[in-house]
């Protein structure tokens, strides 16, 4: 058996609406890192052209705190699109934190120009992904 077909039939056994990666430690007895490495297998299996999964699998928040549950509904694909644009935005403003760190220390002026320029083009692109996808933007 597949992880991703343990993971299919721990959900199966326990029919939840929604559960967590700590769920599924302790349900099936293997540690975080484990169920989370079940949970991406998971998605790999329904990501597959030809995939054999009975689910879809969809999340809401982000890393360990996020919260799976199963859909196929309209409202499924609205929650899928929002994490999409919620994970999107938090790698784009993530990558260029550490050059603007090392550029403020060595020139605060270039790092003031570079910073408004990163605001424009995310802020922009930010705001396209969104509407495309229907999900709320704004600062945070």
């Amino acid at each position: 058996m597949s992880n991703w077909e343990k993971l299919e039939a721990w959900m199966i056994d326990h029919d939840s609406e929604h559960f967590t990666v700590y769920d599924i430690a302790k349900g099936m007895g293997v540690s975080v890192e484990e169920a989370s490495g079940l949970i991406q297998a998971y998605l790999i299996a329904q990501r597959s052209p030809d995939s054999d999964t009975l689910y879809v699998l969809k999340r809401t928040g982000r890393t360990r705190a996020a919260v799976w549950s199963v859909g196929e509904r309209v409202s499924d694909g609205h929650v899928i699109c929002g994490t999409l644009f919620e994970d999107v935005k938090v790698k784009v403003k993530r990558a260029f934190e550490p050059d603007l760190t090392r550029l403020r220390e060595k020139n605060p002026r270039a790092a003031r120009y570079v910073e408004a320029k990163i605001v424009a083009v995310t802020d922009g692109a930010l705001a396209v992904l969104a509407s495309a996808l229907d999900a709320e933007y704004g600062d945070d």
